[in-house]
């Protein structure tokens, strides 16, 4: 259950993907390279290690089956016919920036890994807010080797 984070700077796009409690899902897909984004929803089933996604909408029918690599409480690890993707459990917390601030550094032992570029760009191994908006951003402790994810809003 919950809101999983997947990005990749370089592919030019963050899926974030929530999973209720009535086994319906949305999806909702920024392509920040391209400017523009996307949203599905549909239902969804887990059976053994697998996991199906099922999305419908006008014109289309999707049906997605991912094979699940590993799942922690904040990593889901999966294989798909794309190939592996790992996405990372959001966070309740919310990071506030303000454009034309200071960037905010981590904590000690944590780095920036994953920032879109549009609404926020890591400089200098900080988070500085470029634009105004909402955007999602992931930081990996070294220390317990793990990766979140965050919500970011910038005003």
């Amino acid at each position: 259950m919950g809101s999983w984070l997947w990005g990749d700077a370089e592919a030019g796009y963050y899926e974030l993907l929530t999973f209720n409690n009535d086994r319906t899902y949305t999806g909702y897909d920024n392509y920040f390279t391209y400017g523009f984004d996307t949203m599905t929803y549909g239902w969804y089933m887990q059976m053994g290690g697998m996991i199906t996604l099922q999305s419908n909408g006008f014109g289309y029918n999707r049906r997605y089956n991912w094979f699940v690599m590993g799942l922690t409480d904040n990593a889901l690890d999966v294989m798909t016919k794309m190939g592996r993707f790992v996405y990372y459990r959001l966070q309740p917390e919310v990071i506030q920036l303000k454009v034309g601030e200071a960037p905010m550094a981590c904590a000690d032992g944590e780095e920036f890994v994953f920032a879109d570029g549009v609404i926020t760009s890591i400089v200098d191994g900080k988070l500085k807010g470029i634009a105004r908006g909402t955007t999602y951003i992931e930081i990996y402790n070294a220390e317990k080797n793990a990766t979140r994810a965050f919500r970011v809003v910038v005003e």
